[in-house]
C-alpha cells in the first residue's frame, strides 16, 4: 500500500519520499545523519509578513532558554538533513533550531511568491552553513545555493551530491 500526503501532488510526495528513503535507518545513523520531513517546523527570527528582510534561521548557540523556541516564527521545509550542524528540539518536540546541512523545497503551484521569497531569505541568511535546493515540479533542474551563494544547478537525470557528502539518486522520479 502507498500513502500520500493529500495536500501535495503525487510527484511532490514521490520526491520527498525518495530523498528520505535513499538509505535505511541504520545507514543514516552510520553516516551520522538525522533527517526531517514536512511535519517538522524549523524556527526563524523575523516576521514573514511585516519585515521580510530580517528573516534568518536560529542558531542554537543563541538560545538561552529552550522555551524560546515555542515563540519564534516557523517554516516547514519539505526535507531537512543534519549531518555536521547541531540542532535543538523544544520540549514538545514540535520545533527545532539550528542550521540544517541541507534543505530541499519542492515547489508547487500553490506556493505563493511571498512564501517562496520568505523561505529563500530564511535559508540563505544562514551564514553559509545551509545548502538549500529548490525544484519546480514541472522541471528536472534543481536550483542550488549555499547560504546566499548560487551553486551549480543539479539535474535529476544523474546522481546528485550535497556539500555535506550525502549522495541521492533521484533518476527514477525525473520527468
Amino acid at each position: 500500500m502507498t500513502l500520500y500526503n493529500m495536500a501535495t501532488t503525487r510527484r511532490h510526495s514521490d520526491i520527498i519520499m525518495e530523498l528520505s528513503q535513499q538509505y535505511d535507518a541504520f545507514t543514516w545513523r552510520e553516516l551520522g545523519v538525522k533527517i526531517f520531513q514536512e511535519e517538522t517546523a524549523l524556527v526563524h527570527y523575523g516576521h514573514r509578513k511585516n519585515n521580510i528582510d530580517s528573516l534568518s534561521l536560529v542558531d542554537i548557540a543563541q538560545i538561552d532558554n529552550i522555551d524560546t523556541l515555542d515563540y519564534l516564527g516557523v517554516v516547514q521545509p519539505d526535507f531537512m538533513l543534519f549531518r555536521y550542524n547541531k540542532f535543538l528540539w523544544n520540549e514538545k518536540e514540535t520545533r527545532i533550531a539550528g542550521y540544517p546541512d541541507l534543505i530541499v523545497e519542492v515547489w508547487s503551484q500553490s506556493d505563493s511568491k511571498q512564501d517562496r521569497e520568505a523561505k529563500f531569505l530564511i535559508y540563505s541568511n544562514s551564514n553559509n552553513k545551509t545548502e538549500h535546493w529548490y525544484l519546480e515540479q514541472d522541471s528536472n533542474i534543481i536550483s542550488c545555493f549555499m547560504g546566499k551563494h548560487k551553486l551549480q544547478d543539479k539535474r535529476l537525470n544523474e546522481a546528485i551530491a550535497s556539500n555535506c557528502g550525502v549522495t541521492f539518486d533521484l533518476t527514477h522520479v525525473q520527468i
